[in-house]
């Protein structure tokens, strides 16, 4: 999955309900409740902070009265300037301070209350669950484990054989390999199923035990509806192929005419067989795919002990 993470409680109390959707496996929706946390407690302490909120601002509104009959005083006494203590602006700035903290403590309160249900992040499916109706749970206990199944991603490792086979802009590309794709093939029962996935872009670094490089390929989880595909799960193996670049003069052998060392035995005019190495553009378990064979070249399908350079041969018509 490209996204998954642990979904944790951010206020304690006790598990009240959970949905049918909460259950290991359990498909979900953006904005679904998955489960709720008691909320008394928090309903309590909600009502405190209004009840504190309404207090301060009452005490600012007493002090705005008493700042302005101390100004009113101030100008019957005919001076010009007043002084600040004496016009209560210390004490008018703390009561409008006070009243901010209050609704500060409000908005935590109600924050704190709709923590209480916990909602889906995104839309996705349940990979594993933690927690269950009567379970008690602390701030950042962890209630389930799950991903999205907008984005999956299938790594697909490639040789250095394999890279050298690559389009020159898959190497070189930095804005997340654009207009590249792959042909994925996913079995799911007893029917294959096959779509063109975007590659977006490739591993930082090679695997240090398997020396491949590892492209990214993205695509849709979701039930594919038109064509009756159902959801795809992390874990299932795929395959998938790339078109490479061309390759000219490259043709296709069987594994045993190649040696170990990489050359093969040809038929010279002369009905002479002579050593020729090749470079190997490709292989599989039993076919192999090389350059530097001439068009016309006769090749020895098979090796064994008794062929060699310089033997003489008869080249048999196969019917």
């Amino acid at each position: 999955a490209k996204t998954q993470v642990d979904l944790a409680a951010q206020v304690a109390g006790k598990v009240g309900e959970v949905s049918e959707s909460f259950a290991d496996g359990g498909f979900f929706q953006t904005g679904d409740i998955l489960l709720t946390i008691e909320p008394d407690d928090y309903e309590f302490a909600l009502a405190r902070t209004q009840a504190s909120l309404a207090q301060a601002e009452q005490r600012l509104a007493e002090e705005r009265g008493r700042s302005r009959q101390a100004a009113r005083e101030w100008r019957e006494l005919g001076t010009a300037e007043a002084n600040d203590l004496f016009l209560r602006k210390p004490q008018l700035r703390a009561a409008e301070l006070a009243v901010t903290a209050a609704k500060a403590d409000v908005a935590a309160s109600q924050l704190a209350l709709e923590r209480t249900i916990v909602r889906a992040p995104f839309d996705g499916r349940v990979l594993q669950k933690r927690a269950d109706v009567g379970q008690f749970v602390g701030n950042g206990t962890p209630l389930a484990q799950v991903y999205a199944i907008e984005a999956l991603e299938l790594r697909l490792p490639i040789s250095d054989a394999q890279l050298a086979l690559l389009p020159e802009r898959l190497l070189t590309s930095s804005g997340g390999l654009v207009g590249s794709s792959a042909a994925v093939t996913v079995n799911i029962g007893d029917k294959v199923w096959n779509f063109s996935a975007p590659i977006v872009r490739s591993e930082a670094e090679i695997d240090r035990r398997s020396r491949v490089a590892n492209l990214i390929v993205e695509f849709s989880g979701s039930p594919a509806l038109a064509s009756g595909r159902p959801a795809l799960t992390p874990g299932v193996f795929a395959s998938a192929e790339i078109l490479g670049r061309p390759v000219p003069q490259v043709i296709e052998l069987s594994n045993t005419a190649l040696s170990p060392d990489g050359h093969i035995l040809v038929v010279n005019d002369q009905s002479i067989l002579e050593r020729k190495d090749v470079s190997v553009v490709s292989r599989d378990s039993d076919r192999v795919w090389v350059s530097g064979v001439a068009s016309g070249d006769v090749v020895v399908a098979e090796l064994n002990n008794t062929l060699f350079p310089g033997l003489r041969v008869q080249v048999m018509a196969v019917n």
